[in-house]
């Protein structure tokens, strides 16, 4: 195993041991290169833990490349409430708008289906600046997790 290996969950319990170990060695490198002049490699360092973003990145990253592989058989794999809010915690997170239009051309979404998910999540408090009054969806109005929303998004992918 390489210390560049990044781990999507590293169970607490390892991580300090791992520190404790570290510590240790450190101090017996530090020891040896006084007592010997040794010059030593510096010690690497742990497995690093991915952002929250870098989580939501990699569920799309996946949700796509399946969507890719499973062709004409798609459809058994929606799930466009989810990525909506990814899509948008992603965004959320780079600091960019996201407009309607914008989000359905990025997931492929039909316009009715993604007036409907986007009905729902702001009738659900998740999103806001969704849907008119009149249902219809303003593909030019800016799109936007609520707190409720990120709080979702974060329990959801906190557990990846």
């Amino acid at each position: 195993m390489t210390a560049d290996i990044r781990l999507l969950r590293w169970p607490e319990r390892d991580r300090e041991e791992y520190e404790r170990l570290v510590s240790a060695l450190e101090r017996v490198r530090a020891s040896a290169a006084r007592s010997r002049g040794e010059i030593v490699a510096p010690v690497p360092a742990g497995p690093e833990e991915p952002s929250d973003a870098d989580r939501a990145r990699t569920l799309l990253a996946q949700r796509r490349q399946r969507d890719a592989m499973a062709g004409d058989l798609i459809e058994l794999f929606g799930e466009p409430g989810w990525d909506i809010l990814l899509t948008l915690f992603v965004a959320y997170e780079e600091a960019r708008p996201v407009t309607g239009e914008a989000l359905g051309a990025l997931l492929s979404l039909r316009p009715a289906v993604l007036a409907r998910w986007l009905d729902l999540l702001a009738r659900r408090a998740l999103i806001r600046g969704a849907v008119h009054k009149t249902g219809t969806l303003d593909p030019a109005t800016p799109l936007a997790l609520t707190d409720d929303g990120l709080a979702l998004v974060l329990r959801c992918i906190g557990g990846a």
